[in-house]
């Protein structure tokens, strides 16, 4: 208990310094944006009224239009009593009314709604011969009121205003008088460079109709009821517009109907888009008599950066005064801490002093023993060099064995076939046979060469031969072989496949050592097959490039797959009474040249057996035939 009170008190201040550094960072954005965000709040119920203000002033003015037609005796002749001169007179009449008042057109409708004369009659989307009965504007009026309407015109799809009075004779509303007053003006005011605020005024169904974002309009922040589905169907308000929900999200709502919400922002352009989104803080206002509500609305980036500053100014003075405190604090232990150095460095010294001298006497007894320790190293030393000369006079000794018994091994089959050559000279002259007797004493001589080349590799312990890359034929050294296998005992159950390119190929080796390395492999293969069997041995020669590969098949057993990373060892045979060097002096021969001996299992789609692949070097001074 008391380990765990002393790790956890180091560690304390540091944790209540920062604990009090992020409140007082939180509760300074908190104070600061609630602040900014009242003054905000001010500023837009001001901007908001200021804007409703003129919104009505702006649609109080076009109510005298209609007012003043419905008063004409001539509009109310044209009512009772129609006829072709009486609507020219009313159209000239509403043009000129429209021109001084400047609104978008004005009309007289009969008791039907059918519009008798307009001050637009001379245009392709006149109003006059098209009933507007179902418009709320004409049953308002009609039933003795005011009408008042926001939508799109079914004549022109024009988005507007729409204020309409009775035309009374003798206490009987015989038809209206309708105006309509396009407020894109408004629209346009809003949308002064630089203006920061967002503006739109919705009806009494919630859908809004004016915006200083065109995306905004004809969109809802709600659903829309069943019963003002209806009566936008009925009226047919917006005709063929969908009224999507606006996509936004309410973050904080406040008593007075101010809310603060997440929109996408305006991007900026001739022609606004929207495109990311940003807080913005809301304000309404309501306008009558339509009840109809305008909305300011002002992002909160300055409210949130004035936040920030505010937190960051406060986190910055609590951060210095830490650091103030925590440098006097240093300070202190800093001075304490070198009036204890002091002290124990006078201590150390005593201490010291007293291990010098017990040191010192350490190291005289440690030298003695090391003296001794040398002494005993060199001995060993000695002992390990003797060790080491009589190692690599056994491992001589064991290189001398190993080449003395491949020497041994690779002199057998040439003194066997010396001797049956020997034989065959002794009949041939016997019997007068002069030129056999002759090709036979060549061949002995041949064979005395390759005895001076095996024995000759006993120097190679002492040195590399000269001649282990000069050119040498292919074909000529295959038939040197083979004149030697047909010698040997039952080599008359031996059938050879051979296959030739046209040209010779002369590689790079030692002549005699190649015959050595096919006598080798072809008498390696037919050990391998059982004397009951016939051999068969396939000879393939071919090109790659500037490199000979030859293939030896057989048609034996194969080689157990336990020895094939095994058969080049030297002294490692399958043989009963065999050496196993043959295959490591081939591979010897090859490697001194330059080449390869590479050996695998043919399948038994393939037939069987084994294979072994020579690749040569080919003789620069050769003629390149390329890939054959």
């Amino acid at each position: 208990m008391a380990f765990g009170k002393w790790t956890l008190r180091p560690a304390l201040g540091p944790l209540l310094a920062l604990g009090s550094l992020v409140v007082l960072t939180w509760a300074s954005y908190a104070w600061v944006k609630q602040r900014q965000l009242d003054e905000l709040h001010r500023t837009l119920d001001s901007r908001a009224e200021l804007y409703a203000a003129s919104i009505g002033g702006a649609l109080n003015k076009y109510e005298f239009l209609p007012l003043a037609v419905a008063q004409s005796d001539a509009v109310a002749q044209l009512l009772e009593q129609p006829s072709a001169d009486k609507v020219a007179q009313i159209n000239a009449y509403l043009v000129d009314m429209n021109r001084r008042a400047g609104a978008f057109a004005v009309y007289v409708l009969d008791d039907k709604g059918t519009t008798l004369a307009s001050s637009n009659w001379q245009e392709r989307s006149s109003y006059v011969g098209v009933n507007y009965g179902f418009r709320p504007y004409f049953k308002d009026a009609f039933a003795g009121g005011i009408g008042r309407f926001y939508g799109i015109g079914f004549s022109t799809f024009e988005a507007g205003y729409f204020i309409s009075q009775p035309v009374q004779r003798n206490g009987r509303i015989i038809g209206i008088v309708a105006a309509k007053v396009n407020l894109d003006w408004i629209e346009q005011s809003w949308r002064t460079p630089g203006a920061g605020e967002q503006i739109w005024v919705k009806d009494a169904n919630g859908v809004i109709i004016l915006a200083t974002t065109p995306a905004f309009k004809f969109k809802t922040l709600a659903p829309l009821s069943p019963a003002a589905k209806n009566d936008i169907s009925e009226q047919r308000q917006f005709l063929q517009e969908n009224l999507p929900i606006l996509p936004h999200k309410v973050l904080r709502q406040f008593a007075d109907g101010a809310s603060v919400m997440t929109l996408e922002r305006q991007q900026s352009g001739d022609t606004p888009a929207l495109s990311g989104n940003a807080d913005y803080l809301a304000v309404n206002r309501a306008l009558g008599p339509l009840q109809w509500q305008i909305t300011v609305l002002a992002e909160l980036d300055q409210v949130n950066e004035a936040a920030r500053n505010g937190a960051m100014a406060a986190a910055l003075g609590w951060a210095l005064l830490l650091l103030g405190l925590m440098y006097a604090r240093q300070r202190r232990r800093r001075i304490a801490d070198k009036l204890n150095a002091q002290q124990t460095l006078a201590r150390a010294y005593e201490q010291l002093e007293i291990k010098v001298e017990q040191r010192t006497a350490d190291l005289v007894h440690a030298n003695g023993r090391l003296q001794a320790e040398v002494a005993e190293r060199e001995r060993a030393e000695q002992t390990l060099r003797y060790a080491q000369a009589e190692l690599v006079q056994s491992g001589k000794l064991a290189a001398i064995g190993q080449m003395a018994a491949g020497v041994t091994h690779e002199l057998n089959q040439p003194l066997a076939a010396l001797q049956t050559f020997s034989d065959n000279a002794k009949v041939f002259l016997a019997r007068g046979r002069i030129d056999d007797a002759l090709d036979n004493l060549s061949t002995i001589s041949d064979l005395v060469k390759r005895l001076g080349y095996v024995t000759s590799q006993l120097k190679g312990f002492a040195r590399r031969s000269d001649d282990a890359r000069k050119p040498v034929s292919v074909r000529q050294a295959f038939a040197q072989t083979m004149l030697q296998i047909r010698t040997r005992k039952h080599s008359q159950r031996l059938t050879l496949h051979e296959s030739w390119l046209e040209d010779d190929i002369i590689v790079l080796c030692n002549a005699i050592g190649l015959e050595q390395v096919f006598t080798n492999l072809i008498t390696n293969a037919m050990d391998a097959v059982p004397e009951s069997e016939p051999v068969q041995i396939w000879f393939q020669v071919r090109r790659e490039g500037k490199l000979a590969v030859l293939h030896i098949t057989d048609n034996g057993p194969g080689i157990p797959l336990a020895s094939l990373d095994k058969i080049f060892d030297p002294f490692y045979t399958t043989k009963e009474h065999g050496l196993g060097l043959g295959l490591s002096i081939s591979a010897g021969i090859l490697r001194a040249a330059g080449s390869a001996l590479a050996v695998r299992n043919r399948s038994a789609q393939e037939g069987g057996g084994a294979q072994f692949t020579i690749t040569l070097s080919c003789d620069p001074g050769e003629r390149d035939e390329g890939n054959i």
